[in-house]
């Protein structure tokens, strides 16, 4: 539980040294192996640079993947789907199966091999990073 709260904690300071307050959490899996997936809020007028930036420097663990979705404010975002999922596997469900959610808008994925990837889901709908429903 202190975990959990702690890396909250991270999130929160993260958004707002990176977009000023403009980019939100919303939902957020840390599974036993510390691969991590994020869903976050953006407000309108945040560019693409700023949530590129704010991606990069969300918390990893090495060796370990990280994802990130970024959806536009008053999108519908899985939140409880994501965190509770408690496997990637179970949260790639939420996200890519689940009839009614929003598509997001930027996608980043940090992989096993530390290769860092930012896709702009307008720009590149059909990447794999991107949600295609």
């Amino acid at each position: 539980m202190k975990r959990a709260i702690i890396t909250l904690l991270v999130i929160f300071m993260t958004t707002f040294a990176y977009a000023g307050g403009s980019i939100e959490p919303v939902g957020y899996l840390k599974d036993k192996g510390k691969n991590r997936i994020f869903t976050l809020s953006f407000k309108k007028g945040v560019t693409e640079q700023e949530i590129r930036k704010h991606a990069e420097n969300l918390p990893n663990t090495s060796h370990r993947m990280t994802a990130a979705y970024y959806y536009i404010e008053g999108s519908t975002i899985p939140a409880d789907g994501v965190t509770l999922a408690g496997t990637v596997f179970k949260a790639n469900n939420v996200l890519y199966e689940t009839p009614g959610l929003s598509k997001w808008q930027y996608a980043f994925m940090l992989g096993f091999k530390g290769i860092p990837q930012f896709i702009n889901c307008i720009k590149d709908p059909k990447n794999d990073l991107c949600r295609q429903k």
